[in-house]
């Protein structure tokens, strides 16, 4: 449901920033950062607060979920991604599709490899806050959610006009393969799933070492 819902917000900001205008970058990034916190908050005591499947892989990478677990997080949130991808395409109509149904866009001219860089490197920063405000007990738990909701904030800003800033599978997968727009969603896959390579390196550098 945590997914489902922050897609629908994320993705149907975009739309509507499209079809009626005067949200802009900020105001997107506003709704999707804030929005990503506030459920993160409401389903953390629940499901983990698991909304992103880079995130997923990136605790069953440190062993704080079991496969079976990564794997029904991750067929959930996808499954959740084409719901709310249906949902806004029901509510904005085919127009909404000239936008990938809020999925995101390549900035112009920008190339692949530049894009997936920024998706990893972006992601990466968000497994960063993740483990290091709900998964490493010496750190702030309590804000944890709140934390994360800035970052996405600053991240959407810088990484919108250049990758799309999706630093989620979940907000392009569903809605890119409705739209049919599938040319450009490995930047979104591997990029963000790359990023949660960094959980091994967050594991040996900190994890470990406060063990000890």
């Amino acid at each position: 449901m945590g997914t489902f819902v922050f897609v629908l917000i994320a993705n149907g900001v975009i739309i509507s920033n499209f079809l009626y205008g005067d949200i802009k970058t900020l105001g997107i990034s506003l709704a999707v950062g804030f929005s990503y916190a506030a459920l993160v908050f409401m389903t953390v005591h629940t499901s983990g607060g698991y909304l992103n499947p880079a995130v997923v892989v990136a605790l069953w990478l440190v062993k704080k979920l079991d496969g079976v677990k990564a794997v029904f997080f991750i067929l959930t949130q996808v499954l959740a991604s084409f719901a709310a991808a249906a949902i806004l395409l029901l509510i904005f109509g085919e127009g909404a599709k000239q936008v990938y149904l809020g999925g995101p866009i390549l900035g112009i001219n920008v190339d692949i490899s530049i894009a997936v860089l920024v998706e990893a490197i972006l992601s990466g920063g968000l497994i960063f806050a993740v483990l290091a405000t709900m998964v490493d007990r010496r750190g702030p738990v309590s804000f944890g959610p709140l934390v994360l909701g800035f970052f996405v904030v600053a991240a959407t800003i810088m990484a919108m006009p250049i990758s799309g800033a999706a630093l989620n599978p979940a907000r392009a997968i569903g809605p890119l393969v409705l739209s049919k727009t599938t040319n450009s969603l490995a930047v979104f896959v591997i990029g963000p799933l790359s990023g949660s390579l960094f959980a091994l390196v967050y594991e040996v550098v900190f994890l470990r070492k406060g063990k000890k």
